[in-house]
């Protein structure tokens, strides 16, 4: 707020505020808000994933994949087909109730119910697992597929890449399960010796006999947390706003004492 008084000197050019300083707050203005507004953003876009999960959980389930464009994200699904348990992957940094551990990926070959339709594969987000002993020792994720395999229920997803650096797995790396650093499905598609791999995962149903612990939700934080950013940096905005006017007029309008 500026004074009568701090008016008047800014009338009569008797107070300059230097222009670095002009410079400075707002930029920082603009970042602050800029900020705020894309917190917001995000939490617009988790409401919409939120309502989309909830729609899409009202159709019937889909008993076979077409194109990669025509995947329905958050669709139930109940297709026949085979698991390799023999090439698996173990996707790292993944955290469940506070403890480390793995989500476990393994190719699933889909059968077409007519025959017509080529075979395609695709990942099946089989569960989260707990690191081994040590780095070197990796879970166990073997099978035991004597019988016959029941049908793979679960949910359509296209999970996101997020931030990643450097390559999606170690070249070290001989012996399956291979840990993935994060989901490149060109390198996966590579691995596994096929064209067909389709970009998107299925989400294993938690009672189905090969699921692990069932750790996924449509989103990891709701849209609360950003709402919470964006007023956190809008208050930063108003702060940097209060202290230039308070700093630049308002201190220079108290009267000197002796």
């Amino acid at each position: 707020m500026v004074t009568p008084m701090a008016n008047k000197l800014l009338q009569t050019g008797k107070i300059k505020v230097p222009w670095v300083i002009v410079l400075v707050t707002v930029v920082v203005i603009l970042l602050f808000a800029r900020l705020g507004f894309w917190q917001l953003s995000r939490a617009q876009e988790k409401i919409d994933m939120l309502d989309d999960a909830a729609q899409a959980a009202e159709l019937p389930a889909l008993t076979q994949l077409s194109d990669a464009g025509d995947i329905e994200v958050y669709r139930s699904v109940s297709l026949r087909g085979r698991f390799d348990f023999e090439r698996q992957f173990l996707r790292d940094n993944s955290v469940y109730n506070q403890q480390p551990g793995y989500e476990v990926l393994t190719p699933f070959r889909i059968e077409s119910p007519d025959g017509a339709a080529p075979v395609r594969t695709i990942l099946v987000n089989r569960g989260w697992v707990p690191l081994g002993p040590n780095r070197q020792q990796l879970p166990d994720i073997t099978e035991n597929t004597n019988n016959a395999e029941p049908p793979l229920t679960g949910l359509l997803v296209k999970p996101s890449r997020g931030f990643t650096l450097g390559e999606a797995l170690y070249e070290a790396q001989q012996q399956w399960p291979l840990v993935l650093q994060f989901l490149d499905y060109e390198t996966i598609a590579q691995r596994l010796d096929t064209m067909a791999l389709l970009p998107a995962v299925v989400v294993l149903a938690a009672e189905h006999p090969y699921s692990y612990t069932y750790a996924w939700k449509p989103v990891a934080d709701g849209p609360e947390k950003h709402y919470g950013y964006a007023f956190q940096w809008f208050a930063m905005l108003v702060a940097v706003l209060v202290l230039f006017f308070y700093l630049n007029f308002y201190k220079k309008d108290e009267p000197d004492t002796v």
